[in-house]
């Protein structure tokens, strides 16, 4: 049974398109200083097609969603993995995506820009020239200017990179390549591959702390079960190798944010660790907030979770976040589920959606356990 929590309204910002479009994944989302919402997301027939397309719905104020509309695509390459942003300073809306021949191994990282929000893109600039690079998350600003989009490699095994620019993202540089020390890579993934090097987080997603240093955190490769950190001392020039983090990670993609109240907040899934024999699926949906800076996390709520005994669903993929002018938290994910066609048995992926506030995550003490309930 799935179970949603209650006040929330949860909508479905997709709908399958049997035989063509089956598979909506890895969303963005960003809310206009109007209240205009604008979501993004990456869709085709199956995960890594090579029609696959980079679609956008917008929603103003009062009104309906809007209908799916191609934003961007490649005649020869897949498109995907959207991250979306609206800088700061300039207050210019980015998107960060990859484009690739086939695989998300032979990725290579691109960026436009919208000034009419999201109506007309500039030309892609290349982030990064050759392949084997990955996006996930949207970027941040220091207190120096600088951006920091946090960017992985994909090729064999995983490290975590960022791309730094000091020109408003007319161009970037790449560093950092976080890895787990060697001699520090848990006994499970011994047990589990037949070699390694400590190439096991990706995805990362960053913030500045109060005490001026850059910090992420990583999504780290089945069956570590963990999150993962590293911090950056100067700026983002240098990073430390990963270390555990004490929140759980099932193998799936997360967003933490900084909130108007100077709070932290993680969209992500609080799935079991490996020794509770969960799966690695991507659920219970959770939402936490801390007041330290990520020492500690004092409120948690499940948006979604799905509760039945030797059944492993992915109702929350990938989930990220961003908070509006007007407090409102927005959320989107991607939410899986079974379906049929020509009487075969298919599965298909949606973009979902749902808003919130922070008064509403701090209702309920943090609590250890997966269910809410």
């Amino acid at each position: 049974m799935i179970k949603t929590a209650e006040g929330l309204k949860i909508e479905s910002l997709t709908k399958p398109v049997p035989g063509e479009l089956h598979h909506a994944h890895c969303s963005g989302v960003v809310a206009f200083p109007d209240g205009e919402i604008f979501v993004v997301f990456y869709w085709a027939i199956q995960e890594a097609n090579r029609k696959q397309k980079i679609f956008a719905v917008r929603k103003k104020p009062g009104a309906d969603w809007s209908k799916p509309e191609i934003i961007m695509s490649h005649p020869r390459m897949m498109t995907g993995n959207p991250a979306i942003w609206i800088a700061p300073d300039t207050g210019r809306l980015w998107l960060f995506y990859v484009n690739s021949p086939g695989g998300w191994a032979a990725c290579n990282p691109r960026c436009v820009y919208s000034d009419d929000r999201g109506k007309n893109w500039s030309k892609p600039k290349l982030i990064y020239p050759f392949i084997s690079r990955g996006i996930k998350n949207p970027p941040i600003i220091t207190k120096t200017g600088r951006y920091v989009l946090p960017a992985y490699i994909e090729f064999r095994d995983y490290f975590s990179v960022f791309y730094l620019s000091d020109d408003k993202g007319k161009t970037w540089k790449e560093r950092g390549r976080v890895k787990i020390p060697d001699n520090e890579v848990p006994t499970t993934v011994l047990k589990d591959r037949k070699r390694t090097w400590g190439r096991l987080v990706l995805q990362p997603t960053v913030v500045e702390r109060n005490d001026g240093l850059l910090w992420a955190l990583m999504r780290a490769a089945r069956p570590v079960g963990k999150m993962y950190q590293t911090e950056s001392n100067d700026n983002g020039e240098t990073w430390s190798d990963a270390k555990p983090y004490i929140l759980p990670n099932p193998g799936g993609g997360f967003h933490m944010t900084r909130l108007q109240s100077g709070n932290l907040a993680i969209i992500y899934n609080h799935a079991p660790v490996p020794e509770a024999n969960h799966g690695f699926e991507r659920n219970p949906l959770s939402v936490v907030i801390s007041d330290d800076d990520g020492k500690t996390w004092k409120w948690r709520r499940n948006i979604m979770e799905a509760m039945e005994d030797n059944v492993h669903q992915r109702i929350g993929g990938y989930p990220t976040m961003m908070q509006g002018a007007d407090g409102v938290i927005h959320a989107t994910w991607t939410f899986d589920h079974p379906g049929e066609l020509a009487g075969q048995k298919v599965g298909f992926s949606d973009i979902y959606y749902t808003a919130f506030t922070e008064s509403w995550i701090k209702k309920k003490a943090f609590f250890a356990e997966p269910w809410e309930s």
